[in-house]
């Protein structure tokens, strides 16, 4: 006959409150601490401005890249569209170089949490996701890709100085 004394119970009790404090915890840090918003269908707000007055959506290493010429694209916001391809563009990037397909899923965590923060134009967000996606290759996969290849993928769209600008943007 197995007996369990209160000394048991009193065990039980402590580790079920434990338990119970550490989801209280978990629970409060992902709707506040990584809570991403949806920058989709609630765009960021206050456009940063120069000294002139017109909005800026990068910093000046990237102004010679992602700067647009057209008014009517270039202060729109990032929309399912643009989203969707993308994903689709990493998705055959990864299954190109046979990484795993779960490096999109983390590619497009940083994105969204990087976009949830500023609003941007049509080529500031491409250069944006393709370095996100590199980051993510660099970080999760043993088979590295090389910054050229990458540059070679973006059809001479973008440098390595724009890509390692946006990288250090990212990472602040």
């Amino acid at each position: 006959m197995d007996v369990h004394t209160g000394n048991d119970w009193n065990n039980y009790e402590s580790a079920m409150n434990e338990i119970r404090e550490k989801f209280a915890v978990m629970h409060r840090q992902e709707e506040t601490d990584y809570l991403c918003k949806d920058y989709l269908n609630n765009p960021p707000s206050g456009l940063p401005e120069d000294a002139s007055g017109n909005v800026k959506f990068f910093d000046t290493d990237l102004s010679n890249c992602c700067a647009s010429t057209s008014s009517s694209s270039s202060h729109s916001s990032v929309n399912e569209i643009w989203r969707e391809k993308i994903c689709e563009w990493s998705y055959q990037v990864v299954d190109h170089y046979d990484f795993n397909r779960e490096v999109v899923t983390i590619s497009l965590s940083y994105l969204d949490r990087f976009l949830a923060t500023r609003r941007v134009n049509k080529k500031f967000f491409q250069l944006a996701a393709m370095t996100t996606l590199y980051l993510a290759i660099k970080i999760h996969e043993p088979g590295k890709l090389r910054m050229s290849s990458l540059i070679e993928l973006s059809r001479g769209y973008f440098t390595v100085e724009h890509v390692s600008a946006m990288e250090d943007l990212i990472l602040k």
